[in-house]
């Protein structure tokens, strides 16, 4: 879904991903490590958490809800839900030491899109809906970016409503049924 508002020029996209649920999570890693890379499109499902090992930044799955957007733009979207969250303790009633800290961490992020030193950023989505364009028209070609598929475990199933779903009913839906009578 995307919408604009004509009035101020706010623009929002959100992904809200559809059909059946893959029988595996996906980690997306990927090395990024020019200004190219700060364009590739990404696609981060509302399941997908995001990590920047580098910057010890780790999301929950759930933050920023699904978005549609580029690697840069996932970064500036990140620092600047940090700072809305947080804004009132930012205030003047920090104390110096969590100030400094905030401000540090806010200086590490920024470096990220200035891209002093490579890093790197991983979407691990239970879910396998969130996606990193390739930089390549092939796949394999793209040596910065992996795709791993693995089997949730037993804490994500049930986070994810799955350890108890019951699709027994629908199974017996989908059953053929002869309806013709033979006399």
């Amino acid at each position: 879904m995307a919408s604009t508002c004509d009035a101020c020029g706010y623009r929002n996209s959100e992904l809200k991903p559809g059909g059946r649920i893959p029988e595996k999570g996906k980690i997306i890693t990927l090395s990024v490590k020019n200004v190219n890379d700060l364009s590739r499109d990404v696609i981060k499902s509302d399941t997908a958490s995001v990590k920047v090992p580098e910057v010890d930044l780790e999301l929950a799955s759930g933050t920023l809800g699904g978005i549609v957007t580029t690697v840069e733009g996932l970064i500036t979207r990140i620092s600047e839900s940090l700072e809305r969250v947080h804004g009132f303790t930012f205030g003047d009633s920090l104390d110096e030491n969590s100030r400094s800290k905030w401000i540090d961490f806010k200086a590490r992020l920024n470096k990220l899109l200035s891209l002093e030193e490579p890093w790197t950023l991983i979407l691990d989505d239970a879910l396998a809906n969130s996606f990193v364009a390739p930089a390549t028209d092939d796949l394999k070609e793209d040596n910065q970016l992996a795709f791993e598929d693995y089997e949730r475990s037993w804490e994500q199933n049930e986070e994810l409503g799955l350890n108890d779903m019951d699709t027994s009913s629908a199974e017996v839906g989908d059953a053929p049924t002869n309806t013709s009578k033979t006399e």
